[in-house]
């Protein structure tokens, strides 16, 4: 378990502050989708459900709905864009309709998605740094480079599609929790 956390943290760390060197090794690794899933992208998305948790302790039943809502958001947010994304490179691009480099590309761009509600899970007053989500874009854009070798202008139409839905699918699911859920 160590372990994993340890790697965890050292592949965010890359893909934030080395992203070219890091989508390199990606890139080489090949690991299963369901590894990435389970080594990488489900504690993530656990670690901020805890954190929704614990930071909203004013009642009960706050932090368990708050947690509850964290976790519908992220996974949602997780599956429903590997769901879009596959099936826009189905349908526009054929040839790079690889379901496993799909996954990889959304999963750890979404690492940026995830930090940044940890970030502002933990001190709500910063809830200014969302719009560093737009930093998903160039993690998208190393991303397809690496992945896919893929030119700089072959890459626009991926990185704007993957981006906006990577950035907006959770967010868009928590806003219909909440309007749903007036009093959450």
């Amino acid at each position: 378990m160590v372990e994993i956390l340890k790697n965890m943290v050292k592949r965010a760390w890359g893909i934030i502050i080395s992203g070219s060197a890091t989508w390199n090794e990606i890139a080489v690794e090949k690991t299963s989708v369901s590894v990435i899933r389970r080594q990488y992208v489900f504690p993530w998305i656990a670690l901020t459900v805890a954190v929704a948790f614990l930071f909203n302790l004013q009642t009960f039943e706050k932090a368990i709905l708050n947690a509850i809502i964290t976790a519908i958001s992220l996974f949602g947010g997780y599956f429903i864009s590997n769901f879009i994304c596959f099936a826009y490179l189905k349908n526009s691009r054929p040839d790079l309709a690889s379901k496993t480099d799909s996954e990889t590309l959304i999963a750890y761009s979404y690492t940026i998605i995830i930090l940044i509600d940890l970030v502002t899970i933990i001190a709500p007053s910063l809830f200014f740094l969302r719009v560093l989500s737009i930093f998903a874009a160039y993690v998208i854009w190393e991303g397809c480079r690496a992945i896919w070798q893929l030119k700089e202008d072959e890459r626009g139409n991926i990185v704007l599609i993957f981006s906006l839905v990577v950035i907006f699918v959770s967010v868009i699911i928590n806003r219909m929790i909440h309007w749903m859920l007036p009093n959450a």
